[in-house]
């Protein structure tokens, strides 16, 4: 029974690592305006920093949704979640979006 109440205490815990996704209106966390990115791929991503520390940022691509954590970088802003990373430098990001995908570069989108 011990053994029961423990995994169910895990899981719930690992559930409430997920998070609403950018779009969300449930008041979780402020939120700043979005910011859209076309990339080397051709898809497009759309990313939202935490108000007002921006230690956070969710991104969305048409494939998903994830949030970073902000990482110390030496120079740039370097976001990092689970199996994806951001890294913004001089005006440009590079993407990993998935365990084994290869960078992809992003630039903010006009207009």
């Amino acid at each position: 029974m011990r053994r029961i109440a423990l995994a169910m205490a895990a899981m719930a815990a690992i559930a409430g690592c997920t998070t609403a996704p950018p779009d969300s209106q449930d008041g979780s966390a402020p939120q700043g305006p979005p910011i859209h990115f076309s990339c080397s791929d051709g898809s497009r991503l759309t990313a939202r920093y935490s108000q007002p520390d921006a230690r956070t940022l969710w991104l969305r691509r048409a494939d998903g949704a994830a949030e970073l954590k902000s990482q110390p970088a030496a120079s740039g802003a370097r976001y990092q979640g689970a199996d994806v990373s951001f890294w913004e430098h001089q005006g440009e990001v590079q993407l990993r979006w998935g365990p084994y995908a290869a960078p992809l570069r992003c630039v903010r989108a006009s207009g």
